[in-house]
């Protein structure tokens, strides 16, 4: 899950009521807490408590769950490059909006892809970084920050190991995997650019629920291809739609650049914030 997506869920997961009865959004932590979604009176506190609630034990993670084995990662038509993609990022939730700042940061070191995301909030920054194998970009690491939380996993074929710290209560992670996560956290639309993408093509992978802490299964497809204008300019862009796989709410859109392979927009809605939109677009 990229970095702002996973704000969002960590921050909005769960509502509370007005005075008038009316559901309201939690408040936020990772950069919502101080914009028109939230009450300044809620803070951590709440969070934490909610965090607490949505976060699973492993050992009660049901089997019946679990991702099947024979899905792998797709393989990628071509590798990564360096470079810095800066973007405006908003979301909207019917007149209201909260306009934020993020840039990827894409660097090769020490044999593998570093993916720096930084997301510039009202209540703070938040950085996400990936480890992503050479070739495959599969998942390696993941070190998450923002305040007084820490997320930081490390990832095999078949296990998710790490902790989650929220004000200086850690919790570990423990999970089993039915294979490598793909296309997840920092850097996963620079991934997803690097597949075979072509009008009809498909592919399955995993991602990692840090709420949660189980796999869960994506569905990608290449619905066709559009022009679409950006603030960095018009890009001829194939068009591709992310959905849940296992029936979970997950669902996006990507427009990836034809020719450079930069994903130049998205937008996703947000189920925890009540069927809010975020869109990004490329700034340079």
């Amino acid at each position: 899950m990229p970095l702002l997506l996973f704000a969002v869920s960590a921050a909005s997961a769960d509502t509370k009521e007005t005075s008038s009865g009316s559901p309201r959004p939690a408040a936020g932590y990772f950069g919502l807490r101080n914009s028109k979604y939230s009450n300044q009176a809620n803070g951590v506190p709440e969070v934490a408590e909610r965090l607490r609630d949505i976060t699973v034990d492993p050992k009660e993670v049901a089997d019946s769950q679990a991702v099947p084995a024979e899905v792998r990662s797709p393989k990628p038509a071509v590798d990564l490059t360096e470079g810095i993609y800066k973007y405006n990022a908003k979301i909207a939730m019917g007149d209201q909006g909260v306009a934020l700042k993020m840039a990827t940061i894409v660097r090769h070191e020490n044999g593998a892809w570093t993916v720096t995301e930084m997301m510039e909030t009202p209540s703070g920054a938040a950085t996400d970084i990936t480890i992503l194998e050479r070739g495959t970009l599969i998942l390696k690491k993941r070190s998450l920050n923002q305040g007084t939380a820490a997320v930081n996993l490390e990832f095999t074929d078949d296990r998710a190991s790490g902790s989650l710290d929220l004000n200086g209560r850690e919790r570990p992670i423990a999970v089993q995997l039915g294979g490598p996560v793909f296309a997840d956290a920092a850097g996963a639309q620079q991934v997803i650019g690097c597949l075979p993408l072509a009008p009809g093509y498909s592919a399955k992978f995993r991602n990692f629920d840090i709420q949660k802490q189980k796999e869960k299964l994506m569905q990608l497809t290449v619905t066709g291809q559009e022009s679409v204008t950006v603030p960095a300019g018009t890009f001829d862009a194939y068009k591709v739609e992310l959905t849940s796989a296992d029936g979970g709410p997950d669902k996006a859109t990507l427009w990836i650049a034809r020719d450079s392979r930069k994903a130049v927009k998205m937008t996703a809605v947000l189920p925890q914030m009540s069927g809010a939109t975020l869109t990004t677009e490329l700034l340079q």
